[in-house]
C-alpha cells in the first residue's frame, strides 16, 4: 500500500470497478478538515460525520484511471476518506463552484416539541412532525458509505446491477440513504419551507446560511 496523498477539495479520483474499468469522482468537501479549521458553527450537523468526504461521481467509465469530463451520476454522497489517494488514485483537479455543490438528503433523529425527526441536508436541519416509529417505514438514514461497497452503488446507478456480486445485490441502493432517490421525498418536502427543485445553494441561502465560506 502506497503513502496516502493529502486530499484537497476539487481533487478528481478514479474508483476501480469489478470489470477492470474506472469511474471518476471528485472531492467536494473534506468534513474533518473543515471541522479542524472551525468553519462549522456549533449547531452544524456536519462535524458529526467525522473523517468523511463529500464526493460526486461521474457517469463515463474509462479503461484507464484518467479523467474525462462527463455528466454527474451521483450528485453528492458521503464516503469514508481512507482509500482516496491510495486504492482510488487522484488523477486530476477541478476547482469547485460552491453554487454547484450538492449534499445527500436524509431524515435523522432529533427531539423537538412536534416530533422526533428532522430533515438534514448539508448544514440544513429542519424539524419534522414525524416520530421515530415512522423512520423504519421511510427508511432513509444519513449514511457515510463504506468504500468497499461504493463501486457497487455506482454500478446500480449506472443500471449495471447484474455486475454487483450476489452477496451485495439488492443492498446498495441510494434510496436507503438519500431522499433524492426515495419515493418518500415528496411527502417529506410537504413539511418543509423549501422547494425540492431548488439547488442546495439556493435552499441554504434562503435559510440564511453561507456555504461559500467553506470554499474560500
Amino acid at each position: 500500500m502506497g503513502k496516502k496523498k493529502k486530499i484537497a477539495k476539487g481533487d478528481v479520483f478514479a474508483v476501480p470497478l469489478p470489470d477492470g474499468t474506472y469511474l471518476c469522482g471528485r472531492v467536494m468537501l473534506d468534513i474533518y478538515a473543515a471541522t479542524r479549521r472551525r468553519l462549522f458553527p456549533a449547531d452544524s450537523p456536519l462535524p458529526g460525520l467525522g473523517k468523511s468526504l463529500l464526493v460526486e461521481m461521474y457517469d463515463e467509465p474509462a479503461t484507464t484511471p484518467e479523467y474525462t469530463a462527463s455528466a454527474v451520476l451521483i450528485p453528492g454522497a458521503f464516503v469514508d476518506d481512507g482509500v482516496i489517494g491510495i486504492e482510488w488514485p487522484v488523477v486530476d483537479h477541478v476547482p469547485i463552484n460552491p453554487k454547484g455543490v450538492s449534499f445527500p438528503e436524509a431524515i435523522v433523529g432529533f427531539m423537538h416539541s412536534s416530533g422526533q425527526m428532522a430533515f438534514e441536508c448539508g448544514e440544513i436541519r429542519l424539524p419534522l412532525p414525524i416520530y421515530l416509529s415512522e423512520q423504519r417505514r421511510i427508511g432513509v438514514y444519513m449514511t457515510v458509505h463504506n468504500t468497499f461497497l461504493w463501486p457497487f452503488y455506482c454500478l446500480y446507478q449506472l443500471g449495471r446491477d447484474s455486475e454487483v456480486p450476489e452477496a451485495y445485490r439488492g443492498k446498495c441502493h441510494l434510496c436507503d440513504s438519500d431522499l433524492r432517490f426515495s419515493e418518500h421525498r415528496a411527502t417529506i418536502y410537504r413539511h418543509l419551507p423549501l422547494d425540492p427543485n431548488d439547488s442546495y445553494y439556493e435552499q441554504q441561502k434562503q435559510l440564511g446560511l453561507k456555504s461559500e465560506r467553506l470554499y474560500e
